[in-house]
């Protein structure tokens, strides 16, 4: 269960694993996947693998990139990073929005929201926000980039149709290295963005993966995702 203590000042990659999500949290997860498919129907009917995928998330695409001193942020300002099917974002090109969709991921929303105060060890109370929802088609990618521009805490779940034929790659911001994370069914795993010290990482899937995306900050007035579910379910 999602009941690790992070404390909010550390960096690095924390990967959960599948037993992060109760039984009742993945059904959710699974339903609001259902409707995604319904709702995409033509977006998947007309999708084209990318048969040079793999390449775009490889070492040397990396390398390329850091050669050029470029710092590319995300999919929402540079669509051509990635061929993902988005949803609910409607400053991404081309994404989905849908009122099924919307209704399930708030459902998910909901779930998780409650179980994001145990997973950080902090008195300060946190802002969470989604943050990117996906459908990686068989031949679809993420390549490199960092978010610099939205600082905070990720975390992403991800469920992928078959194991071992999707993964999450990224470059440790201390060591240099290169890591590469491959996909079980479910995956849960948080990592922290921040405006000097980039954070590469990108993504590949040879199956359908789905991804839902949150953001964790210091709350202010008025952000906190939590509070807009409680009023909007009248909790």
């Amino acid at each position: 269960m999602l009941n690790k203590r992070i404390r909010v000042e550390n960096t690095g990659l924390y990967d959960l694993g599948p037993d992060a999500l109760d039984d009742d949290l993945k059904q959710a997860v699974l339903r609001c996947i259902e409707s995604q498919m319904l709702a995409a129907s033509e977006q998947i009917h007309a999708f084209v693998a990318d048969p040079t995928a793999l390449e775009k998330v490889s070492e040397s695409a990396l390398a390329a990139t850091l050669e050029q001193k470029r710092n590319v942020h995300g999919i929402a300002s540079d669509r051509s990073i990635s061929n993902v099917i988005s949803f609910g974002a409607a400053h991404i090109e081309g994404a989905v929005i849908d009122d099924g969709v919307k209704k399930e991921r708030l459902e998910v929303d909901r779930r998780m929201g409650l179980k994001l105060e145990n997973l950080f060890d902090t008195a300060r109370p946190l802002s969470v926000t989604s943050s990117g929802h996906f459908w990686y088609p068989k031949g679809s990618y993420m390549s490199w980039h960092t978010n610099s521009k939205v600082p905070g805490w990720r975390i992403y779940i991800n469920y992928a149709e078959e194991e071992g034929r999707s993964f999450f790659r990224y470059q440790d911001p201390h060591s240099g290295n290169i890591c590469t994370l491959n996909d079980k069914h479910w995956n849960v795993r948080v990592f922290r963005i921040m405006a000097d010290q980039p954070f590469w990482h990108c993504v590949y899937s040879d199956t359908n993966r789905f991804s839902l995306g949150y953001m964790i900050k210091p709350d202010t007035p008025h952000r906190s995702m939590l509070t807009r579910i409680r009023k909007k379910l009248k909790l």
